[in-house]
């Protein structure tokens, strides 16, 4: 995540190496960004985590590895915002 170009990137959703973020959502509301990454950690193990990140504040809040198959339904449609 970057506030400006200039600025560097942020890394808000590290959850080790082959397990990449698959869903992202943002609850406008709150200034909660939730990221969900899945993957195989070290190429071996199949893991998901859930991580939320306060955006006023600048901090990961919590960071948990989840059962992926009691998760939503990951989100189909991108939105931008205009």
């Amino acid at each position: 995540m970057r506030e400006s170009p200039t600025e560097p990137a942020l890394v808000i959703a590290d959850a080790g190496d082959y397990v990449y973020p698959s869903d992202v959502r943002f609850d406008p509301n709150n200034d909660f960004l939730y990221v969900k990454a899945s993957g195989l950690a070290a190429g071996i193990w199949d893991e998901t985590w859930l991580f939320a990140y306060d955006t006023d504040r600048r901090q990961l809040v919590k960071r948990m590895k989840v059962v992926k198959e009691s998760l939503p339904t990951e989100c189909a449609e991108v939105i931008s915002a205009k």
